[in-house]
């Protein structure tokens, strides 16, 4: 199992218009321990793969994965969606990654109806993803449907319903142990009820005492993601080192990658969070091969 980290971990959101430059994050993410990467949204990295190769190959770093984020409901943008899953799945395969992550965009949504759709809507989130899932097949690359937060597949009953009305030899599912939590679900449960189905982890935790106050004061996700309910792997309510023991006893062997979403109060630097996460996480593998 090899731990990985992304670029949200510094707050890259998108292509452009960044503080951190992509070599600069290459550099800080293996002096932070890490051997292992997600790509950006697609345009962070070059996607000229021969570059990209070469400065990965000359710092030791592997691509694990890619991660995109699309209005799954806005059936207007299914041609989009087909070929930027293609362009990411051609340097993504070029590049030796394994991993296609699909996500919704909560930007899509009014911020007073976030994830709101009706029948019509949730049917075009499920033919887009059956559409981009076949497009990563075409690659030979697994799969993953990523649920979050403020989007039309954030719950468990959300998610379940995604994986009984999606092929399950194409779309396999990536579990976000932060964006799990958020509601009070627990994600170890959810890994062994549909662990057939998980193909890729993203390793966050949650601010206990925050989440009730979010939850009783029905606080903005938008905000509660600013004010820091994506708290530390080690500091968090979900219990780390079970899930990662539960992961090793059940044979998981797809990528795992750290995520925590930049929060602009936290008192430490991106670095020092990512560090801490990686040595925590590498302490829960002693001893296991592929770290």
């Amino acid at each position: 199992m090899n731990i990985a980290i992304a670029p949200c971990c510094w707050g890259v959101y998108w292509p452009t218009g960044n503080d951190l430059g992509w070599t600069d994050y290459l550099d800080r993410i293996v002096a932070a321990g890490y051997r292992h990467t997600e790509l950006g949204p697609y345009g962070y990295f070059p996607t000229d793969p021969q570059v990209l190769s070469h400065e990965l190959d000359r710092r030791g770093l592997s691509v694990v994965a890619a991660a995109h984020v699309h209005t799954l409901a806005d059936a207007d943008t299914a041609a989009a969606l087909a070929d930027r899953t293609h362009q990411i799945c051609a340097l993504l395969s070029a590049i030796g990654g394994t991993h296609f992550i699909l996500m919704d965009e909560s930007e899509f949504y009014p911020k007073d109806r976030m994830g709101v759709v009706d029948e019509s809507g949730w049917r075009t989130v499920v033919e887009l993803t059956m559409l981009s899932a076949g497009i990563a097949r075409e690659h030979g690359l697994q799969f993953s449907f990523h649920p979050h937060v403020g989007t039309c597949v954030e719950h468990e009953n959300q998610i379940e319903r995604l994986l009984a009305e999606t092929d399950p030899a194409l779309v396999g599912l990536c579990l976000d142990t932060g964006h799990h939590a958020y509601w009070k679900a627990d994600p170890k449960s959810f890994f062994l009820r549909h662990q057939s189905r998980i193909n890729s982890i993203h390793l966050k935790n949650v601010d206990g005492a925050f989440r009730e106050k979010v939850l009783a004061e029905n606080i903005h996700c938008d905000r509660a993601f600013e004010d820091g309910i994506m708290t530390d792997l080690d500091r968090g309510v979900v219990d780390i080192a079970d899930f990662m023991a539960t992961l090793l006893a059940h044979g998981y062997d797809g990528p795992l990658v750290i995520e925590q979403d930049l929060a602009p109060k936290h008192p430490e630097t991106p670095e020092a969070i990512a560090a801490r996460n990686y040595a925590f996480v590498s302490s829960l593998l002693q001893g296991r091969a592929g770290r």
